[in-house]
């Protein structure tokens, strides 16, 4: 009896891993599904497991920039697997303005700084400098956090440039009540 209950739970299990792969993107923009699909990266192995994965990380800016999508995207960066991070460093490339922006999407933007390597997180605080104003980061509701966690995740050099893009437009935005925060913490030794 046991060997047959075993039989049906893969069977199940392989059923349920299949369909959400399959409907990756629906289940992890809805409430309740973004953790399910959680439960399954969590529960699942081997080629359903990498599947799963993949759906996922191929659908990453998108999944980026929803309310419940943007968890199931940090669940995977926090996994730390290495194909899975380039993937999203691929997608995301260009897009950590645009994501830093958004209220969903500066999370994620702020996990990558958290758990990137130090080769990715300098490419993603360039890319916030290089932004056309960065300024309007500084002030922005959601971008201001993205800059506080570079501040905390970069050292060095890269942290010496980051303050001094700040400091530089510090007449301008000291007032805003988003960049207070910025210039208020201790964040800005060099």
């Amino acid at each position: 009896m046991i060997e047959v209950e075993s039989i049906l739970i893969l069977r199940l299990g392989k059923f349920i891993f299949v369909a959400a792969a399959k409907y990756c993107v629906d289940i992890a923009t809805h409430q309740h599904g973004c953790c399910v699909l959680q439960r399954c990266i969590g529960h699942s192995s081997g080629e359903h497991r990498e599947k799963l994965i993949a759906e996922i990380c191929s659908n990453a800016l998108l999944l980026a920039q929803d309310q419940y999508g943007n968890y199931v995207v940090q669940f995977i960066l926090d996994l730390r697997i290495p194909s899975a991070t380039t993937s999203i460093i691929l997608q995301f490339e260009g897009n950590y303005v645009h994501l830093s922006r958004q209220k969903f999407g500066s999370h994620v933007v702020e996990k990558c700084l958290a758990v990137f390597n130090d080769e990715n997180r300098s490419r993603v605080i360039h890319e916030l400098l290089s932004a056309p104003h960065f300024e309007h980061l500084l002030q922005d509701p959601h971008a201001n956090y993205v800059v506080q966690s570079a501040l905390r995740h970069s050292e060095g050099h890269l942290h010496n440039i980051l303050v001094e893009a700040i400091e530089s437009h510090k007449a301008f935005s000291r007032n805003s009540p988003y960049s207070k925060k910025i210039f208020s913490q201790k964040l800005l030794k060099k």
